[in-house]
């Protein structure tokens, strides 16, 4: 591509090291290229970094291994060399300040990952990899290496210049000219145009592809039977199978819909309850113009509906022109022009970039979801304190008397939800939902509906934090900044009257109070001897004598808090009668704070007196006292989410994969307000479960141990140490280890890491790692805590086994359960007979959602091990074993278990054989026809090498592993010497089936 760099006098350089800490790590490579008088040269070299580097660092970069930099020269010589190339000229790295922290070298750093924000706020990413892939017009892949990498940031911010001046005419938007001091700006302003005209006339154009296929509409009266089409669904995907439950539990989703009931409905996984949900909804928001409101837990789901199955239904259904869908958050989540406005101008040029960064993004780019900014420009642009004061005030914001309603991002979201039959949100704006005037909640389908118990929980649950209240009150006046809200109005109103130095007295007394309640906490903690190991979280007992000291500060809180309120009420009440303040939305402002803070003295009030039954106070205090909080739950939330939610509800779904407790939706029906619904003469209609979709029971075994007591965080860790290294000797694959304590899994991984290295092992934490438990080239175990137990989809025999420290009962010390286990005292139950009934609808949705790692296809197979005791004599494990779709469950000592689990994973594996080889008898059967067509002699070899290829071809379509010599060679031997083990009713038909091939 001409030219190879834009930009002349510069050096582009990659470092790769042995982690991201400058002052513990080391440099393993560096790469550059120098462009100087636009002639290219360039430099490259290893560096010994006298230590063993990491395998996750040695798997990352392409191609390097420890031997190769243990002979490698040493970071002084390298550097001597690395000086003299790039002389005095400008160094541009991407994420330069990384490369700046390990390198000592004088030159000037330029950042090119700023650059491309700067130019293109509106991506998503900014890693490049993901630039590499959004900007090039081939895709090729990051490899971690030092020049490979400085070449690719050269191409990356060729096509990135020259695309930004394509798109703007070739001339610098006006925004761009205020960073006039940046340390870009004169390299992107005196470019050749000629250069750039060049380069954009040597990118490839992508050329479109016309759809030439037209569809036919079809009927759309019985709708679930749909699903017996598959001329509709292959249009997307191939190999679409009909699946009996799918079909089955959309009819009773369209009978809900259509009768207007509420439907409770637990689908499993594999069933695809997505589209059996998304069908008649689709159609029926169609048929009667109604809207339907989807609403969902995760982000990841949320996502996957709008970008994926949602358009892809209506692709199928011919609908995609008749439909209209969207997703909507609330009002904070968006970006405000208006209050991006009253931003004072950023005087030094850190600040200012990002300050031009929300300029472009909000009016140029005319994007504003605060939640799709990347983290790391937040962190890198400084936007914390850019984006508090620019997002839609979700009170105060009135979309319809907004003068730049035409440019606003959140009013084209109103919009869009106005207009839209399908829409899309999560559970916490659901319960809360702000949009009743322009989405009415009519229809309304709640997918992972398993978590909308403790989204209610935490919707009604009302909060004053220590540092959110100490801002919202800075917020107010600040005489000595010459600051607030009122500070601005009293300016405007020259008036005297406004008592401003009360004000400012009232504020300094709370401030001064919520000090002395932190000092409260810290006394109480320190006097009762309590472990800071983690956040401290308790109930807040009036009655309790050790705390009479925060229950004292925190009423001269409130008596500050009210003495406060009324001087801001009457300086309000002043400023009110003044017209020219009318519209100020800073007056608006101020008369919503006097109600917040009404709030405030009230739910302290609540907390002092505790005179409501029927609630949890409680106080969590940071480990290292950087705040506190105090809080007040209602421990029965049916009737507020029945009148928030179900009141005004035509219909309703309730579906998950996990949902059912003790084979019944009674947990849910409480906690949720729908028995009240059914008193208010609602139909609700309770599916029985749906029987599981995979084989659970002949495909999975849950192993149990009773000799290891998580407990003994030291003597556990060690135990579970050593099972897991010979887990590792006796399967293949990567693993899942799950922990319901930190504390466990902090000491597990300090057990086990150097011997698991040793292994070739690698050890992987974030969300972002998941994906490398489908690898088969190295050996990966995934090890995470509560925010695993559901959410990762690892299909095929890539990962099969998951451990399981403990069974995941609630904590009876956390003040909500514990309150909750209290009123089931109250009401007359033993204690046991209380905490079962809060703990075991918790634990049994929590335990389904880890197996249900397992399995995710019907080929998939696997164990969950449970490291603690799993007691039959227990009845609660008793009832979770009923949940567990009648998986067996062997107790035994280690060394029976591992020879149990031998001889169940060869099962499985002979149960995919007979499978995949009954699905594809006919096309191989006729693929071998045309092979001894065209070759009229063929050897008993040749047909096995063949059929081996066809069936490793067919077993990557499944992501599972086929073994010659295991499936091929000894089960042929197996099967023909009729050598007993126990394979079904298939032996007769797979043996005759082999013999036919051999002989053909």
């Amino acid at each position: 591509m001409y030219p190879f760099s834009i930009l002349n006098n510069v050096v582009f350089l990659d470092i790769e090291t042995t982690g991201l800490n400058p002052l513990e790590d080391r440099i393993i490579e560096i790469g550059a290229v120098k462009i100087k008088d636009n002639i290219v040269t360039k430099f490259s070299s290893l560096v010994d970094p006298k230590m063993e580097v990491p395998l996750n660092i040695l798997d990352l970069c392409t191609g390097i291994n420890q031997e190769a930099l243990e002979s490698a020269p040493e970071l002084d010589e390298v550097m001597n060399n690395l000086v003299d190339f790039i002389e005095e000229f400008p160094i541009i790295c991407h994420n330069a300040a990384f490369e700046k922290s390990f390198l000592k070298v004088e030159n000037k750093f330029l950042d090119s990952l700023e650059l491309i924000a700067i130019l293109f706020p509106e991506f998503h990413e900014f890693n490049l990899q993901y630039l590499m892939k959004k900007l090039l017009p081939k895709n090729r892949i990051e490899i971690h290496r030092g020049l490979s990498d400085s070449e690719d940031t050269i191409e990356v911010v060729n096509y990135a210049i020259s695309m930004f001046y394509f798109d703007n005419g070739f001339t610098i938007p006006m925004s761009i000219t205020e960073l006039e001091a940046w340390d870009w700006y004169r390299f992107i302003t005196n470019i050749n145009m000629d250069d750039v005209k060049n380069f954009i006339s040597n990118i490839p154009q992508k050329t479109k592809v016309e759809n030439q296929k037209k569809y036919t509409v079809f009927a759309l009266k019985d709708y679930e039977k749909l699903f017996e089409n598959e001329d509709i669904w292959k249009r997307n995907r191939s190999g679409y199978k009909l699946r009996p439950q799918q079909r089955d539990a959309s009819r009773f989703i369209k009978e809900g819909l259509e009768g207007n009931k509420f439907t409770i409905m637990e689908a499993p996984t594999g069933l695809g309850k997505s589209m059996a949900y998304l069908l008649p909804a689709s159609i029926y928001t169609h048929l009667e113009e109604e809207k339907v409101i989807v609403s969902t837990n995760t982000k990841g789901l949320q996502n996957q509906l709008v970008d994926k199955d949602i358009p892809n239904l209506l692709e199928a259904l011919n609908l995609k022109n008749d439909i209209s869908y969207t997703l909507i958050k609330g009002k904070s989540n968006y970006l405000c022009y208006y209050r991006f406005e009253d931003i004072e101008y950023p005087k030094d040029m850190k600040n200012l970039i990002g300050y031009i960064y929300l300029k472009r993004l909000i009016t140029e780019k005319s994007f504003g979801d605060i939640e799709e900014i990347n983290y790391l420009i937040k962190e890198k642009f400084n936007l914390s304190g850019l984006l508090e004061q620019c997002f839609c005030d979700s009170e105060l914001c009135d979309v319809d008397s907004c003068k730049y309603r035409d440019m606003c991002y959140y009013a084209s979201k109103v919009e869009a939800l106005k207009e839209a039959q399908l829409i899309v949100v999560n559970h916490s704006l659901l319960v809360k939902w702000p949009y009743q005037s322009v989405a009415p909640l009519e229809n309304i389908v709640i997918d992972e509906a398993h978590n909308l118990v403790q989204e209610a929980y935490e919707a009604f649950e009302e909060t004053l934090v220590s540092y959110e209240f100490y801002k919202f009150l800075t917020e107010i006046y600040d005489e000595e900044g010459k600051n607030g809200f009122l500070y601005y109005l009293s300016l405007r109103a020259k008036n005297n009257n406004l008592p401003l130095k009360n004000i400012q007295i009232g504020i300094n007394h709370c401030l001064e109070q919520i000090e002395n309640v932190g000092l409260a906490f810290d006394s109480y903690i320190n006097s009762n001897l309590i472990n800071r190991d983690y956040n401290i979280k308790e109930h807040l007992n009036k009655n309790n004598p050790n705390m009479t000291g925060i229950i004292k500060c925190l009423q001269y809180l409130k008596e500050d808090i009210a003495d406060l309120n009324l001087n801001i009420d009457k300086a309000v009440n002043v400023l009110k009668e003044i017209t020219a303040l009318e519209k100020d939305k800073r007056l608006k402002i101020m008369i919503e704070k006097v109600e917040v803070i009404s709030g405030y003295i009230k739910l302290i009030e609540n907390v002092i007196e505790q005179s409501k039954n029927d609630h949890c106070f409680y106080f969590e205090v940071e480990k290292n006292l950087k705040w506190w909080k105090i809080s007040s739950i209602p421990l029965d939330v049916s009737s507020d989410f029945y009148e928030k939610v179900l009141k005004g509800t035509k219909s309703c779904l309730f579906i998950s994969a996990t949902l059912s407790t003790d084979n019944g939706y009674n947990n849910l029906k409480n906690n949720l307000g729908i028995s009240i619904a059914k008193s208010q003469h609602k139909e609700i209609i309770e599916v029985p479960p749906i029987e599981p979709v995979f084989d659970y029971k002949g495909r999975s075994a849950i192993y149990s141990f009773d000799s290891m007591d998580p407990n003994d965080i030291g003597a556990f860790s060690e135990e579970m140490k050593s099972f897991v290294l010979e887990l590792l000797n006796n399967i293949e694959g990567n693993i899942i280890i799950l922990f319901t304590s930190k504390k466990r899994l902090q000491a597990f991984k300090s057990a086990a890491a150097l011997e698991l290295k040793n292994l070739d092992v690698r050890i992987v934490e974030g969300k972002k790692d998941i994906e490398k438990l489908k690898s088969r080239e190295k050996r990966f175990i995934l090890l995470g805590s509560k925010g695993f137990f559901e959410g990762i989809d690892i299909p095929g025999d890539t990962m099969t086994n998951v451990i399981l420290d403990k069974v995941p009962n609630i904590n009876s010390k956390e003040p909500l359960y514990k309150s909750l286990v209290e009123k089931g005292l109250e009401r007359g139950k033993d204690y046991w007979q209380s905490y079962a009934n809060v703990n075991f609808p918790i634990v049994s949705i929590d335990l389904k959602q880890i197996y249900g790692r397992i399995i995710r296809t019907e080929y998939d197979y696997g164990a969950l091990f449970i490291m603690s005791k799993f007691d039959r004599n227990n009845s609660t494990i008793r009832k979770l074993e009923k949940q567990l779709h009648g998986v067996p469950i062997v107790r035994k000592e280690q060394e029976e278990i591992f020879k149990d689990l031998k001889l169940r994973t060869l099962r499985w594996k002979q149960m995919n054989l007979y499978k995949i080889m009954k699905e594809v008898k006919n096309t191989l059967f006729e693929e071998l026809k045309r092979k001894k067509q065209e070759n009229n002699s063929s050897s008993i070899k040749d047909v096995e090498s063949y059929v081996n290829n066809f069936m490793l071809e067919e077993y990557e379509k499944r992501n599972l592993k086929y073994d010659v010599h295991i499936y091929f060679t000894e089960q042929l031997m197996i099967y023909i010497n009729g050598i007993k083990i126990n394979l079904g009713n298939n032996k007769k038909a797979i043996t005759q089936y082999f013999e036919d091939i051999l002989c053909f």
